[in-house]
């Protein structure tokens, strides 16, 4: 097992404490992730010892109450670390918080507290297991299983049963049966968890691959989870796909998932939701055409842009995050014909600080179909015809638009007063700048472009008038 720098400075912290005559041991993730051979950072230390004691050598903060409960983050030697003394947890009325804490001076009945068997193992000096609830041998049977009685863990900490899906999903294990059963028993206790903690859950899984977050997600609708925190993704199940366009499966919900698994490696949180949202709008912009047996979603990017801004707002995502998702939503239905758009609209589809998340989702729209549809070369095509624009184009992208004409110029030229006109003048004058790959910089052309517009636009005007 070959130890990063941070753990070694880690097991220094243990020497040190063990010098004072008190016992300390690793614990939680990065233990499991060490005996798995996987990456780890956060690394956790439980111990006997009294914080204050280890103050003459090492930092340590404290966050509100955390101080009472002998919780703490130590810092040493540029690393920080996690560091709590051994307790026992009270009765959790609000299925979150303990009501009480009592600090304890064994470490199997603090092991005795965490939420499942493959988190409850120590490790102490030259590498020694300590595990008192055979986390090992779930690890060997990659399975999921709570520490005791599920329901207990459950009811303590209601998140614990995400957490178990996130686990599961990321680890590619299997949730063990009793684990399972009291999850789907206890799944409305979601409702009592404030919505941070629940998207702090998506944002951990999403952190795996597309295809570890589309499994997550099935394990969260599989348990009950799902319609507690995404009802309109799962509304998607209920409205079918025409498997002419839709190999991938009969259902919306099916289109999702495999749009997840498609994703890139390089997909963050935000293009994995917005991948997951991006047809949440096709429910209720469903018709069926009974003649011919036909399955519609017209104008469904509208509807789905509207239902992402909503869940969006609901969980609380961050401004940037909820424009990026609804930007995906809005537009990646333009991605079909891209080729064939003008380079004015791709242009301004471009100038969207939030292009790359749209690029994600339009990406995995395509290929979660095979290339039965579209070939990787064509998909190719379109991403280099659109960075040429980009190229072009990039130094007048200022702050989501593209500048080209200013409104000044055109009041002056066709003396007008300030208006909605203006700006309609100046949409019009720029695509012809962008379709027609004019010089910006040639004050005569552009004059001369203002004028014969303007022209157009102010006689279209008056007519409407009339």
């Amino acid at each position: 097992m070959e130890l990063t720098e941070k753990a070694n400075r880690a097991f220094e912290i243990l020497n040190h404490i063990e010098s004072l005559g008190y016992d300390a041991f690793l614990v939680g993730g990065a233990v499991r992730d060490m005996i798995m051979e996987r990456p780890y950072d956060d690394i956790d230390i439980a111990t006997n010892c009294p914080l204050e004691k280890l103050q003459d050598r090492f930092l340590i903060v404290y966050v509100g109450r955390s101080k009472k409960f002998g919780i703490g983050v130590l810092v040493y030697d540029k690393y920080e670390f996690d560091i709590a003394q051994f307790r026992v947890d009270g009765s959790y009325s609000d299925s979150r918080h303990p009501d009480e804490v009592k600090l304890i001076g064994s470490f199997e009945d603090d092991v005795a507290r965490r939420d499942f068997t493959i988190n409850a193992m120590g490790m102490g000096h030259e590498l020694k297991i300590y595990d008192f609830h055979d986390g090992l041998e779930d690890i060997q049977k990659r399975l999921i299983r709570t520490v005791g009685d599920p329901m207990e863990r459950f009811d303590e900490d209601a998140i614990r049963m995400i957490r178990a899906a996130r686990f599961a999903a990321l680890l590619d294990f299997d949730i063990e049966l009793q684990t399972r059963r009291a999850i789907k028993r206890l799944f409305r206790n979601i409702q009592k968890i404030k919505v941070e903690r629940i998207v702090l859950e998506l944002v951990k899984a999403a952190k795996g691959t597309g295809q570890q977050f589309a499994r997550f997600i099935l394990l969260l609708d599989e348990l009950k989870l799902l319609y507690q925190i995404l009802p309109e993704v799962v509304a998607m199940k209920y409205f079918r796909h025409d498997l002419a366009h839709h190999p991938e499966g009969p259902t919306v919900f099916d289109h999702s998932i495999e749009c997840l698994k498609v994703l890139e490696e390089s997909s963050n949180f935000v293009a994995k939701m917005a991948t997951l949202l991006h047809d949440v709008g096709k429910p209720i912009s469903f018709q069926e055409e009974t003649h011919w047996w036909k399955f519609s979603y017209h104008r469904h990017e509208k509807k789905s842009a509207e239902l992402a801004r909503d869940i969006c707002l609901r969980l609380k995502f961050s401004t940037d995050d909820l424009e990026a998702i609804v930007f995906a939503a809005k537009n990646h239905m333009k991605f079909h014909n891209i080729l064939k758009m003008k380079p004015s609209k791709i242009a301004r589809l471009v100038s969207d600080p939030h292009f790359d998340v749209l690029l994600h989702v339009a990406r995995a729209d395509e290929f979660s179909r095979g290339e039965k549809f579209i070939h990787k070369d064509q998909f190719d095509q379109a991403v280099k015809k659109i960075a040429e624009i980009e190229e072009r184009w990039r130094n007048r992208m200022v702050k989501n638009e593209i500048k080209l004409v200013s409104g000044h110029r055109i009041m002056k030229l066709l003396s007008l007063q300030p208006g909605k006109i203006v700006g309609v003048i100046k949409g019009v004058v720029e695509d012809r700048i962008l379709d027609e790959q004019l010089d910006p910089d040639n004050s005569e052309l552009i004059d001369k472009i203002i004028l014969e517009e303007g022209k157009i636009v102010l006689g279209r005007r008056e007519d409407e008038k009339e």
